[in-house]
């Protein structure tokens, strides 16, 4: 479980389902890397950007799970639902979700990709998605090894 974590961590930083979150309005002067903005201007944090960093995400344009097995990131590192208190509602529930889809389809068959091009992300209205999807190919069903379910005893 916590690779399929990983796996699912590492698939939404390369290809957040946004790009970036609500504009928020500095209340007081605040410096981000080194560069000051005042009091009223417009902030809007891109999760895309934050996400390419290479100070946090080295080689991030390669897929390697593994770094999320390595290291805790921030909520300000790591943001694909967006973040603080205006976070997405639903954010549970879609990693939920899309852990159980990935366990379930993975339990069941062998995939392979149909296709060996990068897959070109596509804006479709504030949301990101594969452009053409990604197709795949099942290459084989797994073995399914039947479990006896435990007896239970009365006393």
């Amino acid at each position: 479980m916590p690779y399929l974590n990983a796996v699912c961590c590492e698939t939404l930083r390369i290809y957040p389902v946004v790009l970036i979150v609500s504009p928020r309005e500095a209340k007081k002067t605040i410096t981000i890397m080194g560069q000051e903005y005042p009091v009223g201007t417009a902030l809007t944090p891109c999760i895309y950007l934050t996400h390419h960093r290479e100070d946090l995400y080295p080689e991030p344009e390669k897929f390697k799970p593994e770094r999320f097995l390595e290291r805790q990131y921030s909520a300000y590192e790591f943001l694909p639902f967006g973040g603080t208190n205006r976070r997405c509602i639903g954010a549970a529930f879609a990693m939920f979700e899309m852990k159980l889809v990935l366990a379930t389809i993975l339990r069941h068959y062998n995939l392979a990709l149909a296709d060996k091009q990068p897959v070109k992300p596509v804006r479709r209205g504030v949301t990101l998605a594969p452009a053409g999807g990604v197709k795949m190919v099942m290459t084989g069903k797994r073995m399914q090894v039947e479990t006896k379910s435990p007896s239970v005893a009365t006393v």
